[in-house]
Order: structure tokens, then sequence, then C-alpha cells
């Protein structure tokens, strides 16, 4: 990546970087290179935890009223990886990736990659600056999903367990069943039931998302009945 690439990066994202190595470690995908000190996975992991402490302190401040349970459903709707994919997507910083020509015809791993590429920005300002710093940044990529947190959206696996303990006091069940595709991009599929019910199968780019997919199903079935 080229000094004009930093400087087109960092007028976009409106952060100038001291160490301008984390630029090209950010936007390095693990198909491209599967080196940790060269990609961005380390600065994802990171990431993640900064992003996290960010938001649970920032709906901490403004729902001084809401119950652990409810500030924690807040929080999971503000860091899961859809969200950080679209906050990151308005920044238009897609086209900078370094992704293998095999994972670029992966559709379905878009947004996946999007959400990393997030937290490994945020691990990164972090690193760079300090605590204060990367929260003005993450506080301001936020602040209409701050806005919307207002109303708690549940995702489809925090429904069905609520439905299922609240019906049959135990938790839905969920079964690994295969992964497949390169150790960079895999795709997994998981089954979920509960009592006197169907497996329901679905397929992920994470486990999470394909555990979410299959409870989704399984929800629309009994919304159904």
């Amino acid at each position: 990546m080229n000094k004009l690439d930093y400087d087109k990066i960092e007028k976009i994202i409106n952060y100038n970087f001291s160490n301008k190595k984390f630029l090209d470690q950010i936007f390095v995908h693990k198909s491209y290179s599967i080196s940790s000190d060269s990609n961005y996975e380390r600065l994802e992991f990171l990431g993640d935890r900064v992003l996290s402490l960010i938001l649970a302190k920032k709906i901490y401040e403004i729902y001084p009223q809401d119950s652990e349970g409810k500030l924690d459903k807040r929080l999971a709707s503000l860091i899961n990886f859809k969200t950080c994919a679209k906050v990151i997507k308005n920044l238009n910083l897609k086209n900078f990736v370094k992704i293998s020509s095999a994972q670029k015809k992966i559709r379905t791993g878009e947004t996946k990659i999007l959400g990393d590429l997030c937290e490994s920005l945020i691990g990164a300002i972090y690193l760079d600056s300090n605590f204060k710093e990367s929260e003005k940044f993450v506080l301001k990529l936020w602040k209409n999903e701050l806005i919307n947190s207002k109303s708690i959206k549940i995702d489809s696996k925090t429904q069905l367990q609520e439905y299922c303990l609240k019906k049959f006091k135990e938790l839905p069940k969920y079964n690994d069943l295969f992964k497949k595709g390169p150790a960079h991009s895999p795709i997994f599929t998981v089954a979920v039931s509960i009592p006197y019910s169907k497996e329901f199968i679905a397929e992920g780019t994470s486990k999470q998302e394909a555990q979410q997919q299959a409870a989704q199903l399984l929800l629309k079935e009994l919304n159904s009945e």
C-alpha cells in the first residue's frame, strides 16, 4: 500500500496514524496472508474487546434504569458483526481490503469481512493512541446505532432461548454438523432443536451466524403454528 493510499484512508476515517505499519495490517484478510503478524486477525481480537468496553460503558451511562439483562441485549445488538459491517460500510473502505481471488468469489463472506475490518481498525487505533481516542472514534461511528438502541432488538438465538426456558425449563440444543470450504473462509452447518420439534439446519460463515439462521428457521415454524 503506497503513501497515497495512506492519505486517502486517514482522510476517510478522520484519524492519522503515528505508526503507519498498522495501515498495512488492518486491511489484510487472512486469505491473503496466513501470518498473524501481517493480517488483521490479532487486531480484530483486540478491537472486539475495546469496542465492547466502549459501548458497554456508553449504554450503562445512557440507560441508568436498565437491568443487567436489558443492557446485555442492547450491547449484543450494537456489537454483532452485522452492525460492525453496517457502520464500516458507510466509510467505503471495502476496496482497500486485500483478499485472495478465491475469497472474492464468496459473496456471503463480505459482511463478515467488513465486520472484522471494523474491529481491526478499532484495535489499531487503540494501540496507536489510547482508549480516549478509540472511544471518540467508536462513538462517532455508532452515533445512529446508539440512538436506535432505545428499542431493544432481540436476535433470533436469544428469542428462542427465552421461549425454550419459559416453556420447557431448558435450553435449545445446537449441534455442529460439519464445516466445509478452505480454512480461511469456512462455511459452518449447524442444527438446532427444542423439545417436541424437529431439527432445523442452517449454514453461516461462522458458528454464531449458522446458529442464528437455524434459530430463525425454528422460530418461523413456531410462529406459523
